[in-house]
């Protein structure tokens, strides 16, 4: 069974730049590395991000078991699933970029204007 990571690996390639989720105040990012312990953004701001395989698939779990799909959208500021992607990624700050590339891998829809939300693609 392919993990949300390994579909990011067959879909988004090293040098990708994407920009998170607000279509008004997002920031653009670029996937600087791709490997065996997880993948490692370059912020607008010059800094290195770094996020654990794992968090990946969290997010799509997460969705999974609230049912968000079809109709249903979860905001991207929703609490729990801000906590829970904090702290599967080791407590780095990294939810943006966790759902823009799961957007970019086609497994998630989102909304990009505000309020900003998220949804298991169709």
């Amino acid at each position: 069974m392919d993990t949300a990571y390994d579909r990011i690996v067959e879909r988004v390639p090293t040098g990708t730049r994407l920009t998170t989720p607000d279509k008004a105040a997002g920031k653009p990012f670029v996937i600087e590395d791709i490997g065996l312990e997880g993948i490692a953004v370059r912020t607008s701001r010059g800094g290195r991000v770094k996020m654990g395989l794992f968090v990946f698939d969290t997010a799509i779990k997460y969705l999974s078991d609230l049912g968000i799909r079809g109709e249903r959208w979860l905001p991207v500021k929703d609490e729990g699933l801000q906590m829970l992607l904090n702290s599967e990624n080791d407590r780095v700050r990294a939810s943006s970029y966790v759902i823009s590339i799961l957007e970019a891998a086609g497994m998630i829809d989102v909304v990009h204007t505000r309020p900003n939300r998220v949804r298991l693609a169709g």
